[in-house]
């Protein structure tokens, strides 16, 4: 996504403030904006200047962006917010005012605003279906999705899943999908997608085979599909 000069300006100035806004700098947000640096061609210098910018002028420029480069900049100020592991109250504060300013869509007319939370998920599914080549068969077995802040202490978040059934959850829940590094890529009122990404320091893990939807109408979780790109199989998880 190509962002002209004020655009870079105003989104790089929304992300300082989410930064700045529990009056801290952790270590997670200070490699994902090393991260943003490189993927908006930006240095130190330029979030100086975008610290001058006016919030009213900042905000014009967001609102007019396409939406395509509004989606992009949910997603960044998302993931900067959960870049320590969780969202405070006033990063929150600052996404809906962003949002809200530039109009960007973030619940449906009439519902209350929040935000669902990725970081701390533990599903329990008691049967999956899976899907491939047209073709669907049904698994009645119990399996928990777990997502959680990133198990190295990296961007993102960590996917695992268990199996729960037998005398095995006794000692322990037997892995079943082990640990994927994941990112948000969309987030939605009632859907959110999560992308796996690679990591030189955890090779051969194939990550990046992997993304997940998450259906969470009224943020409650209804069912979750791991996508394996690879194999080119969805698993549906269901309550």
């Amino acid at each position: 996504m190509n962002f002209n000069l004020a655009e870079k300006l105003a989104i790089v100035k929304d992300i300082d403030r989410v930064i700045l806004a529990d009056d801290k700098v952790a270590k997670g947000e200070l490699v994902y904006l090393g991260q943003l640096m490189k993927l908006l061609d930006f240095d130190s210098d330029f979030v100086e200047e975008a610290r001058k910018f006016n919030i009213q002028q900042a905000n014009g420029i967001l609102e007019n962006m396409s939406e395509a480069k509004k989606h992009s900049l949910t997603i960044m100020l998302h993931e900067m917010a959960y870049a320590d592991g969780e969202m405070s109250k006033e990063e929150i504060k600052i996404l809906f005012s962003v949002f809200e300013n530039v109009g960007i869509k973030i619940e449906e007319p009439g519902n209350s605003l929040s935000i669902f939370d990725v970081s701390d998920i533990y599903f329990k599914s008691s049967k999956n279906i899976q899907y491939k080549n047209k073709t669907s068969k049904e698994y009645k077995e119990k399996i928990a999705i777990k997502i959680e802040p990133n198990i190295q202490g990296k961007k993102g978040f960590t996917l695992t899943t268990f199996r729960l059934n037998g005398f095995i959850s006794w000692w322990g829940n037997k892995v079943e999908l082990a640990p994927k590094h994941m990112q948000v890529v969309a987030l939605n009122p009632e859907k959110s997608l999560l992308k796996g990404y690679e990591d030189i320091s955890w090779a051969g893990k194939n990550h990046s085979n992997y993304s997940l939807s998450i259906y969470h109408p009224n943020n409650k979780i209804e069912k979750i599909i791991l996508h394996n790109h690879h194999k080119k199989i969805d698993v549906e998880y269901l309550k």
